[in-house]
């Protein structure tokens, strides 16, 4: 059996890709997101989802490179460190930090923006993925984001590269050779689908590639990753993919797509749902 999850990243990021998301929801394939907690737009966001999008599948984007944490500057001094003026570090330099990032003020920071969840839907998140992918950069981010979603029974995305059949592995050098995240988390009883489509994005967000995507589809539960969003003249100043985003929205409320779906025998799920087939 073949199952989709389609999951839009970055909800609460901004007003214009919250709308876009949840447009895509509506009106097109998109199944699930996954919600940045410390974003201005977090909250406005999130009593929109509960009104208009009921099915809409709900997880938290845990947070290391854009905005402020929400834990105070005193708990985190290591990570601040690498950031400017009591904001996260911007993408490369966590990176280039990672090995030496300070786990315990991470796992406590990403707590935090999974308790905000919680006091803001009233439930645990379905899933748990990580911005810019900071939760895959090294193997003791990826083991404190496996050991929040132990403590909060969620499921979590498959690791930045993770193939789908026939292609290379890609993991973090200091990943244990030869390791499997899925196995691992299944060894935790963390749900996980079976593969991930992370490629569906920049110059290869195309009709061409989502339908393929959807032709070519393996049995079992595949995540697509996407980034929707409507158009407004703020966009391009909070993030700098921002026409791609407009693209993508176009694609995924494409009537194309719903037929491929349907003509497929595709099921689409939320990760609760993926979470319950496999009990």
């Amino acid at each position: 059996m073949k199952y989709l999850i389609v999951n839009a990243d970055d909800y609460g990021l901004a007003a214009s890709v919250s709308a876009g998301i949840r447009q895509a929801h509506l009106q097109g394939i998109v199944t699930s997101t996954t919600v940045m907690m410390n974003m201005p737009d977090t909250e406005p966001a999130l009593r929109l989802a509960a009104e208009l999008c009921p099915n809409l599948g709900l997880g938290v984007h845990l947070n290391l490179t854009a905005g402020t944490p929400l834990l105070p500057p005193s708990q985190l001094p290591g990570l601040l460190r690498l950031g400017d003026g009591g904001r996260f570090p911007r993408e490369p330099a966590l990176r280039a930090a990672a090995a030496h990032l300070p786990i315990n003020e991470v796992a406590a920071e990403w707590r935090g923006q999974i308790e905000r969840f919680i006091h803001l839907t009233g439930k645990a998140p379905d899933h748990l993925d990580s911005h810019h992918n900071s939760s895959y950069v090294t193997y003791p981010l990826f083991q404190a984001m496996l050991a929040l979603a132990t403590d909060y029974g969620c499921a979590i995305r498959l690791p930045f590269g993770a193939p789908r059949p026939g292609a290379a592995s890609v993991l973090p050098a200091d990943f244990p050779a030869h390791f499997s995240p899925q196995a691992r988390a299944r060894q935790m009883g963390v749900a996980a689908p079976d593969c991930f489509v992370d490629d569906f994005y920049g110059d290869r967000a195309t009709l061409a590639v989502l339908t393929d995507v959807l032709d070519t589809l393996p049995d079992g539960v595949t995540e697509v990753m996407c980034h929707p969003a409507v158009a407004d003249d703020a966009l391009p100043q909070i993030s700098s993919y921002h026409s791609g985003r407009v693209a993508e929205l176009a694609l995924l409320t494409h009537p194309l797509m719903v037929e491929k779906i349907q003509a497929n025998g595709i099921v689409r799920l939320t990760f609760a749902q993926m979470q319950a087939l496999a009990r």
